[in-house]
């Protein structure tokens, strides 16, 4: 600007002189008035004459402006070049001396209607100054260009031409585009880094710069990391080393630093970052700038720590394992044993004294342990040329003990560093493979001849092995049977789709049980009822299958004989019941009669018979409503089995309610429902009788002045339980089973029938419960009962 300032200065100093020149110009004029008035004249009639003028006057400025700096254009008012400097010449690439050339054609197509904008404003006030316009050169290169122009005007003022000075900026403004487009980039990379960065000044007092990365780690705002002192918020125990660093990095003594260490985030939790810095001089301020990037690796502290532990475990493991380990480099120098290696082969030292040494001899120093020490010498030789893991190699030692060994080489990058060594003592194992042996073929014989057929396949389903009994079942020999899949021999049509179903379905690696229908070698169709189970080895590995085979068709042909019974006693039973009705009814109507009858002669003999007889008629009346109630309750027991419950939830307190004021309950007599009953799932009629003959049973049974019956319930996972008490008479202890058997009641109560008990058992037991009472005689009785939920 300072530069632009002094050009516009020495414009308007050679104008001033331009003026000057102009008056002188005049007074020669007014000198010779004939001459300039002709020459005037001409000036208004001819554009010729108007373009000499301003020459004439743009000369007298030429000299000023030939030698300045900046591009100097002088065009007329339709835009052509009169005259330029070379500065502008060189500019624009174009000679006005040579070439008719019109600067706003210059002008870039998309700029052209804001460039014609420009100069309508500049005829109309005069100047304009710092307008920026895209021109194009001769050879078609894009310029852009701050001009600063005013208006030449004629002696009647007016405008005839303009000039201006154009200073190239081009390369200004790229570098401000390249500036930006940096700084946008920058900003970019700044807010979308993965790891947080910063600019700090020297004197560490807050942040100039965090980005988002930063604030998310640290749990700060940016703003509030601009105003934080980094050593404020690193860990305590970090604090002072880590100081340290910065402080080589600020005197220049270092020229950047890395190191890992713990920050306190906002929330006061710890986390580990990766510091890395470097100091940073501004050309400009000459002042020194510290960037530093942080990243957050507490999962791979954390990683690095479980690996650790795991390292020590897997070293304690190794330490620790029942098997003998040991570790050799590739120059046959030992790194690694434990102490089962040690007791094993009858090493006094200790695991850590024996690391370094050199194991090139040691198969020759130890042979003579083994059963056969020259081959021990040559299978070691032979591994280790190879070098090809080989595993379970059996060591028969001279002491009766038997070793299992692996050899495995380490081979990092394709590159073979060492090997290890697994010894475990396999002698217990070793003769427990051969006791099996033995207690296999002494149950072979046993296998073979018992009667249960058995089966044992391979992991195809083939036949490996059959007894005597599974070939009689099957009428198969032993030898018909090997290699045959049971399936093909054995399934029919419809049993095959039943058998592929379960097997579907089930766990191969469970035993199982399931009956299927089959036929044997005569075609005949047999029920066998199948156990299998998976077979495994020693060492766990799955074999195949062992099957256990019944023959059950005559157990399968009872059955059917059995619910041909069921169906029948079934039929009989319905026919019972209808018989029962029938009966009852036939009962029922003359025993009506004879109440009616007796009745009837109560009434039309009452004086005529004495006090004796009528009672003997209320006698009669009694047994015969005894009689009806009898056939009623036997009614009711009979056909509890047979009537469809309705199971609806319940109220049991409306029940209760219900029952209170449908029997007769005398005044001295109080019924208490201790705890609100619930509302359970059963047919409520039914449930109606149970409460209704335990309630009815008390008060038949109650002697006491003040008598009371008290109602309660509980329930568990299974059952809800119901208890009805009361302060009766009481029942002794033998006759607690009694009571519930039909036709059988204590005491003489006229009306008992001996059925009351019988059917709140029945009930019960529909309902997969029990009934049970607890009593003392004067006592009172506590009968309880459970359904099943």
């Amino acid at each position: 600007m300072d530069n632009l300032s002094k050009k516009v200065e020495i414009l308007e100093k050679a104008l001033e002189r331009e003026k000057k020149a102009r008056k002188k110009a005049e007074d020669i004029l007014e000198e010779k008035s004939t001459e300039l008035y002709a020459l005037s004249e001409a000036l208004k009639t001819s554009n010729q004459k108007l373009s000499h003028l301003l020459k004439e006057k743009t000369n007298q400025l030429e000299g000023v402006f030939t030698n300045i700096l900046d591009a100097y254009v002088v065009i007329d008012i339709s835009g052509y070049v009169l005259t330029m400097n070379d500065a502008a010449i060189q500019l624009l690439g174009f000679d006005h001396k040579k070439e008719n050339v019109n600067l706003i054609e210059l002008v870039k197509p998309e700029s052209k209607d804001y460039t014609l904008n420009a100069f309508r404003t500049l005829y109309e006030q005069g100047t304009f100054s710092n307008y920026k316009a895209k021109l194009l050169t001769k050879n078609n290169q894009e310029k852009i260009v701050q001009i600063n122009a005013s208006i030449i005007y004629d002696d009647n003022d007016k405008p005839i031409a303009a000039q201006g000075i154009a200073r190239d900026i081009t390369n200004e403004t790229q570098l401000k585009k390249q500036l930006e487009e940096q700084k946008k980039q920058l900003d970019l990379v700044m807010d979308n880094s993965p790891i947080g960065i910063s600019l700090s000044k020297s004197n560490y007092e807050g942040l100039v710069i965090a980005n988002k990365t930063l604030s998310k780690l640290l749990g700060y705002s940016q703003e509030e990391l601009n105003h934080i002192d980094a050593t404020a918020i690193t860990h305590p125990e970090d604090r002072d080393w880590s100081l340290k660093y910065f402080e080589n990095l600020k005197e220049g003594k270092i020229d950047h630093y890395s190191v890992e260490k713990r920050y306190i985030k906002k929330d006061g939790s710890m986390i580990w970052v990766k510091t890395s810095a470097k100091a940073v001089r501004s050309s400009d301020t000459d002042e020194t700038y510290m960037v530093a990037t942080f990243e957050d690796i507490s999962k791979e502290k954390q990683a690095l720590e479980k690996l650790k532990e795991s390292e020590n475990r897997l070293a304690a493991l190794i330490v620790n394992l029942q098997t003998g380990i040991l570790l050799e480099d590739e120059n046959r120098k030992i790194l690694l044993t434990n102490e089962r290696f040690c007791n094993m082969f009858g090493i006094d030292a200790p695991p850590e004294a024996l690391k370094g040494l050199d194991c090139s001899n040691a198969a020759e120093e130890n042979k003579i342990f083994f059963k056969d020490p020259e081959f021990f010498v040559e299978r070691i030789d032979e591994l280790l040329d190879k070098k090809e893991t080989d595993l379970n190699d059996e060591l028969f030692l001279n002491d009766g003990r038997v070793f299992e060994r692996n050899y495995i080489p380490i081979y990092h990058q394709n590159e073979y560093k060492g090997h290890l060594w697994s010894y475990t003592d396999v002698t217990i194992r070793k003769k427990y493979k051969e006791s099996l042996q033995a207690q296999k073929e002494k149950y072979s014989s046993i296998i073979a001849n018992m009667n249960l057929g058995l089966l044992e396949n391979d992991l195809e389903d083939k036949i490996v092995l059959s007894n005597q009994s599974f070939s009689e079942m099957s009428g198969y020999t032993q030898e018909e049977l090997i290699g045959k899949k049971a399936t093909d021999l054995f399934l029919t049509k419809k049993s095959r789709s039943h058998y592929e179903e379960r097997i579907k379905n089930r766990d191969p690696e469970k035993a199982d049980s399931y009956e299927l229908a089959v036929k044997n070698k005569l075609q005949n169709i047999r029920h066998w009822l199948i156990s299998t189970a998976p077979n495994v080895d020693v060492k766990g590995n799955k074999t195949g299958s062992v099957g256990i085979h019944l023959d059950i068709t005559h157990i399968k042909e009872l059955e059917e004989q059995k619910e041909q019974l069921l169906k029948n006693l079934e039929k009989q039973n319905q026919q019972l019941n209808e018989y029962a009705h029938i009966v009852s009814h036939d009962l029922k109507s003359p025993l009506r009669n004879i109440s009616a009858l007796l009745s009837w002669t109560k009434e039309d003999f009452r004086e005529k018979l004495g006090e004796e007889s009528l009672t003997n008629l209320d006698l009669m009346q009694s047994k015969v409503e005894k009689m009806d109630l009898l056939i009623e309750n036997i009614l009711k027991y009979s056909s509890i089995d047979s009537d469809i419950l309705i199971d609806e939830p319940t109220d049991l307190n409306e029940i209760i309610t219900a029952i209170e004021e449908l029997i007769f309950i005398p005044s001295h007599i109080t019924i208490n429902v201790k705890s609100k009953l619930p509302t359970i799932k059963v047919d409520r009629t039914r449930i109606q009788q149970v409460f209704q003959n335990l309630i009815g049973n008390a008060v038949n049974y109650i002697d006491k002045e003040k008598g009371f019956i008290e109602i309660d319930a509980e329930e568990n996972k299974t059952h809800y339980i119901f208890c009805v008490k009361d302060n009766g008479i009481g029942i002794a202890k033998e006759h607690h089973d009694k009571i519930f058997k039909i036709f059988n009641s204590l005491g003489n109560y006229e009306k008992s029938t001996g059925i009351g008990l019988s059917i709140v058992k029945k009930v019960v037991e529909l309902y997969k419960g029990k009934v049970w009472l607890e009593s003392e005689v004067n006592q009172g009785t506590t009968f309880y009962f459970s359904i099943k939920k």
